[in-house]
């Protein structure tokens, strides 16, 4: 019930967030219209059913509040042991989850297993890779590892895609 009441939330505030924008969004009074990403044109695209929608909605929360790995969003959406949608409708939201810098998310996994695990670069960069780590790509944590000592680096690698 509280996966409902979650889903629901979300939805309202994505919704809200898309409609009300002031000098953002894609029709804010007296703003900049800026085309729609893929992932906020699937977020409103009334084709697709309520099941790809909440897994796209669960997949953008793991990956903005934890951090995860394209491969773990996926994984976790469609396990039986996390939110058990289907393997298509995961794969479908990890697939238009275009707002989402994986380079950044690599970044700060990076940045907490050398500041709160205390790990050496290599260390780091095996567990951003391996299948038992993070399951981030090469050229996702090859970006990290290159940039974890960079001051106010954490959030901020814009256009890294």
């Amino acid at each position: 019930m509280k996966k409902i009441y979650l889903a629901l939330g979300l939805t309202a505030i994505l919704l809200l967030n898309a409609g009300c924008g002031g000098s953002e969004g894609t029709g804010g009074i007296g703003g900049d219209a800026r085309p729609e990403t893929m992932q906020e044109q699937a977020l409103h695209d009334d084709s697709v059913s309520v099941e790809y929608i909440n897994a796209l909605i669960n997949g953008i929360e793991y990956a903005e509040n934890m951090h995860m790995s394209k491969h773990d969003v996926y994984e976790q959406l469609c396990s039986p042991y996390g939110e058990n949608f289907s393997e298509d409708a995961a794969a479908w939201a990890v697939a238009h989850m275009s707002d989402i810098d994986w380079k950044a998310n690599a970044l700060a996994a990076a940045k907490t297993y050398r500041n709160d695990m205390h790990m050496s670069r290599n260390e780091v960069y095996e567990q951003l890779t391996s299948d038992a780590g993070e399951n981030f790509t090469k050229e996702e944590a090859d970006y990290a590892v290159a940039h974890m000592d960079d001051p106010d680096n954490a959030e901020n690698s814009e256009g890294t895609n």
